[in-house]
């Protein structure tokens, strides 16, 4: 295999010191990669976009003292040029940049001239700190293609495939005149086949498949004359920890496509360390997918060869043992348990979504394995953390069952006392999260953690709300609705607790 690397994302929320940066690099190639890419989006200090660089964001500096203090592993610059920009469009100074309004990603408008120019201001910022002869472009989930009044038009006349070729044709050979290699990933390559013909063939895809071998596009993409990366995932980012036997399953997939295809290799993707994960908990399995691809290694050797034989115990059970023991927590599933219990700022939401199971047995196996992890490793160990989250989790929902106890039966005041004293399963993170954003990762994470403890004591305060008005009245609003973010006292149908959450 001609090429074995793996992708670090620095856009979600990472702070990496230099120091941090060499150590990885140093630590990948003595696994078996031979490249590193950092996915930056607006996580670098761009020269020419300085009103995009928040706290901690990668400077140039860094990246060129990385480069001299690791010369024996590549490293490559991965921009976002098109979809995936909503970093720089939600600063202030960079809402102009925007297709359209978005609830999630946000996309630049390929038909407003000064978004060009800005995309080759970014990769010549870029390509001033990356000496590597490739540059990746992004171009991936460009799903608001033709949204605004301007591309409609266009959309009408060429199709979505037409405006993403338009945009990306001339732009990679932009950076072919300059005498790099142009990437991108090839998502919306298969999403809009007609696209294609509008790329260099010099371009290198990125063919990426997280649930499945990408050796069906892969082969078509070959058949076209394109050199192709097939890129599987470690699968943090849709679970609570990491989905330890598909991360296995993907890469070995995908490693076989690449040799099927005789692409040029294979790229391991990782994303979104925040929200509650991190990269140091992971480090061990990202290099052991390097040892596997390089030199074919047991995947369990793998893993005790990076991390050591209690750290392999410990990711069996956080990564296989605990998401099978419930369909809330297994793999193939959208990251349930972090979903409810953080992303939407309410960890009440938990309880209502996995309260049944997390109360019986299920919950108790869950704490049984997290006692076990706990047992395996030293106190301040990353992998302890996933395994404080699930047990926290648990605890959490099974305070909140005894707090709904004691309201239904009336007892508001030791309702809200049991909830008061139940944050401390919550505040119990504080100190790793801590800890990971003082290392570079998410400092967002710990203002989470802020929210949530919040919406405690506000459901809390509601309680004695509700208290003070109920007197002498039978009536309660149900507990379900009271914990809901839209509920307000005195609405008793609580329509706006049906429609959102």
């Amino acid at each position: 295999m001609r090429f074995v690397g793996w992708m670090l994302d620095v856009a979600r929320e990472q702070s990496p010191s230099t120091d941090w940066l060499i150590q990885v690099l140093k630590r990948s190639e003595s696994a078996g990669y031979g490249a590193v890419g950092l996915y930056l989006e607006h996580r670098f200090a761009y020269p020419s976009a300085p009103w995009a660089a928040g706290p901690g964001a990668l400077s140039p500096e860094a990246v060129r003292e990385a480069i001299r203090s690791a010369p024996g592993v590549r490293l490559i610059p991965f921009l976002n040029t098109l979809g995936h920009m909503e970093g720089f469009i939600r600063s202030e100074g960079g809402k102009w940049l925007a297709e359209g309004a978005s609830t999630g990603s946000q996309q630049a408008c390929p038909s407003n001239p000064r978004v060009v120019e800005f995309a080759r201001g970014l990769i010549t910022d870029a390509m001033d700190a990356f000496s590597d002869e490739w540059v990746h472009l992004g171009g991936d989930e460009t799903w608001q293609l033709g949204q605004c009044a301007e591309c409609s038009q266009r959309a009408e006349k060429i199709g979505k495939a037409g405006i993403y070729g338009e945009f990306y044709g001339p732009l990679c050979e932009w950076v072919l005149d300059r005498g790099r290699r142009p990437c991108l990933w090839a998502d919306m390559l298969i999403e809009h086949p007609d696209a294609i013909r509008y790329i260099p063939k010099q371009t290198i895809l990125f063919d990426w498949h997280y649930d499945k071998s990408p050796v069906e596009s892969a082969s078509q993409f070959r058949e076209m004359g394109f050199d192709v990366v097939c890129c599987p995932a470690v699968h943090t980012f849709d679970s609570a920890w990491c989905f330890l036997d598909q991360t296995q399953e993907n890469v070995d997939e995908h490693a076989a496509a690449a040799i099927e295809t005789d692409s040029l290799g294979v790229l391991v993707t990782t994303w979104e360390y925040s929200y509650f994960t991190n990269y140091e908990s992971t480090l061990p399995v990202i290099y052991a997918c390097g040892r596997r691809l390089s030199s074919g290694t047991d995947w369990s050797d793998a893993i005790r060869a990076e991390g050591g034989e209690e750290y392999w115990r410990a990711a069996e059970i956080l990564g296989n043992q605990i998401p099978s023991l419930s369909p809330f927590l297994q793999k193939r599933t959208w990251r349930k348990f972090r979903n409810a219990l953080i992303f939407g700022q309410n960890p009440f939401y938990l309880w209502l979504d996995w309260g049944e199971e997390a109360c019986g047995s299920v919950g108790d196996d869950v704490i049984r394995l997290c006692m076990q992890v706990e047992d395996l490793l030293p106190e301040e160990h990353p992998l302890r953390f996933p395994a404080r989250l699930y047990r926290s989790g648990v605890e959490w929902i099974r305070v909140v069952r005894d707090a709904h106890d004691q309201y239904r039966a009336g007892d508001l005041a030791a309702a809200r006392y049991t909830l008061e004293q139940g944050c401390s399963w919550l505040e119990g993170l504080r100190p790793d999260l801590e800890r990971i954003a003082a290392g570079g990762g998410s400092s967002a994470d710990v203002g989470r953690l802020r929210m949530l403890v919040e919406k405690v004591r506000n459901v809390s305060a509601k309680i004695g709300e509700v208290e003070a008005t109920h007197q002498g009245v039978a009536h309660l609003p149900s507990f379900e609705r009271l914990v809901h973010d839209a509920y307000v006292i005195g609405d008793q149908a609580a329509w706006r607790t049906g429609q959102f959450r």
